[in-house]
């Protein structure tokens, strides 16, 4: 029994050192796993703060470049201040206009108008094939080079194709030889139209002495034809527009340097881009992305074409560059954008008056 015993006694002193044994391995892979946890949470901890560091980094570089941006801005000091010309009144239609020859009768219609006592009437009969049909004189001439459009009404009993009527202005009396003939869109049958056109630039206007209406084809009518005309008005026009800026934030010098304009259409030349400042106009009808502009420094500055800390400068915006047909005029919208090498755009939105004087402060 004894010995039994014995052998049973080293038969289970195996088993217990076995189960330290278990014991043992446990600890370790526990001590195994939180490693990994400690290596796991130190490398996401080193991520997050490698990524904190970086945003930090890139905002940094943000800040530093929105102040490098403010600090090549240019900014609005004050009013914005259009030049311009006011309307002028070739003819009202209020009288009888002058008849150059046959196969024409010319009255004053003072029921059937659109402005003052009556509107001039033509009645041209079937007979007449082209020429002048009626005139009037301007007394005194009227000097139109800063002009570039012309109002009217006009009223015929029968369709016109584009260009078949002409508008006249002559810097002679009784429009005998035409310093322009303007062509007059479509017209639809017994229905006033206000029209506006463009006076071509090559034209002689300095003494403008009369206004006339001129049939270009023959309207090839079966019997006569009326024509009524009413408010020949040459249109108030803004010609320039002055800005005051400055240098914002008193920061970067900016480049002012002049563009060019050599064949004078109030349009910066392409072919010698040496200006670093864009100007562009907008309104309704048109964009104009590159204006002709001139510069005069206001006050205090070292002689250079640099716009620096302390400096301000007039900028004048020629509006030459506009359409003819539609410069800009009275109770129109208008958008300015002022664009430096470098820096913000300055945008400038303004409407000009109801009437157009010489000189404007747009607030």
């Amino acid at each position: 029994m004894k010995h039994w015993n014995s052998v049973l006694g080293t038969l289970r002193t195996p088993a217990r050192l076995l189960r330290r044994s278990e014991r043992g391995v446990t600890g370790l892979e526990t001590a195994i796993i939180l490693i990994a946890f400690v290596v796991v949470a130190s490398v996401f901890a080193f991520t997050v703060l490698s990524t904190g560091i970086f945003a930090a980094e890139r905002g940094k570089e943000t800040v530093f470049a929105g102040l490098a941006q403010a600090r090549g801005s240019i900014e609005l000091k004050g009013s914005v201040i259009a030049n311009g010309v006011p309307d002028i009144t070739l003819d009202n239609g209020d009288d009888i206009w002058d008849n150059p020859g046959a196969n024409l009768t010319l009255s004053l219609e003072t029921t059937d108008k659109k402005e003052g006592t009556g509107s001039a009437e033509i009645d041209v009969a079937t007979a007449f094939t082209t020429g002048l049909i009626g005139s009037e004189d301007i007394v005194p001439s009227v000097n139109l080079t800063s002009y570039d459009s012309i109002s009217l009404w006009i009223k015929s009993e029968v369709v016109t194709t584009a260009g078949q009527l002409q508008l006249i202005i002559d810097d002679s009396t009784g429009c005998g030889s035409a310093s322009e003939s303007i062509d007059l869109p479509v017209l639809t049958a017994n229905k006033w139209k206000d029209v506006t056109v463009g006076i071509s630039a090559g034209t002689t206007r300095s003494s403008i002495a009369c206004v006339g209406l001129s049939v270009a084809t023959d309207l090839s009518t079966a019997s006569s034809t009326k024509i009524n005309i009413d408010d020949i008005e040459v249109r108030g026009q803004i010609t320039s527009l002055i800005i005051l800026v400055a240098n914002s934030v008193k920061g970067e010098p900016i480049d002012l340097t002049e563009p060019a304009d050599a064949d004078n259409d109030g349009i910066a030349d392409s072919e010698d881009r040496r200006h670093k400042v864009l100007i562009s106009y907008n309104d309704d009808v048109q964009l104009k992305s590159d204006m002709y502009w001139t510069k005069q420094f206001v006050g205090a500055d070292d002689g250079d074409d640099l716009m620096e800390e302390g400096e301000r400068v007039e900028i004048t915006i020629n509006l030459q560059g506009l359409d003819q047909a539609t410069p800009l005029v009275k109770s129109t919208q208008f958008t300015l954008e002022v664009k430096p090498a470098s820096g913000s755009v300055l945008v400038i939105q303004r409407t000009t008056p109801d009437q157009i004087s010489t000189v404007m402060n747009l607030k």
